[in-house]
């Protein structure tokens, strides 16, 4: 249901009316809290509560910027761009931050979850090239050699470029290769 469709609508229950209020609660959200000011409807005859998708998204929303703040947490760009700054992928990235599922990694970067402090802090330190290097030790992930980056994408035993779809051609097979 979207806000439009309750506001004013009819409460099939005691055939009052439904009227948007606010609340203040406490989002609790990867060991942290927030209070935020939520909207809700609440039927003037009865008192019966309702409240939308639209509406708790938007608390958890207002708790997320609050918590962040608070505690200085990267912001899902932040996170990507230190990712794609060290030449990793999200499998190579997670396996440093103590075996992470890559579906946590992916839904920071894209704001879908809230990291903890500890995890910011793990995240953080692998911006120090010999904390880096010894949670890949530790880990098994080979580290792109520094610099490299931003190399081209190495050639696959049929010599397509890695990442290239099924049946790419070789770079040889290419015009003016």
């Amino acid at each position: 249901m979207s806000l439009a469709t309750l506001e004013g609508t009819l409460h099939r229950g005691c055939g009052g009316r439904y009227a948007l209020q606010t609340e203040t609660v406490t989002v609790r959200l990867s060991g942290m809290a927030a209070e935020v000011t939520r909207e809700f409807f609440r039927c003037e005859k009865c008192g019966h509560e309702q409240r939308t998708i639209d509406q708790r998204d938007a608390a958890e929303k207002a708790a997320v910027e609050q918590i962040r703040a608070r505690h200085d947490l990267m912001a899902p760009r932040a996170i990507r761009q230190l990712r794609e700054s060290l030449g990793l992928t999200v499998p190579q990235f997670a396996e440093l931050i103590y075996g992470t599922p890559k579906g946590i990694v992916e839904g920071w970067e894209k704001g879908r979850y809230l990291q903890n402090r500890e995890a910011d802090a793990l995240i953080r330190s692998l911006a120090d090239r010999e904390t880096l290097e010894k949670r890949a030790a530790k880990a098994g992930v080979t580290l792109p050699v520094v610099g490299d980056a931003q190399a081209a994408p190495a050639a696959t035993p049929t010599g397509a470029p890695v990442g290239a779809p099924a049946g790419a051609p070789a770079e040889a097979d290419q015009p003016g290769g």
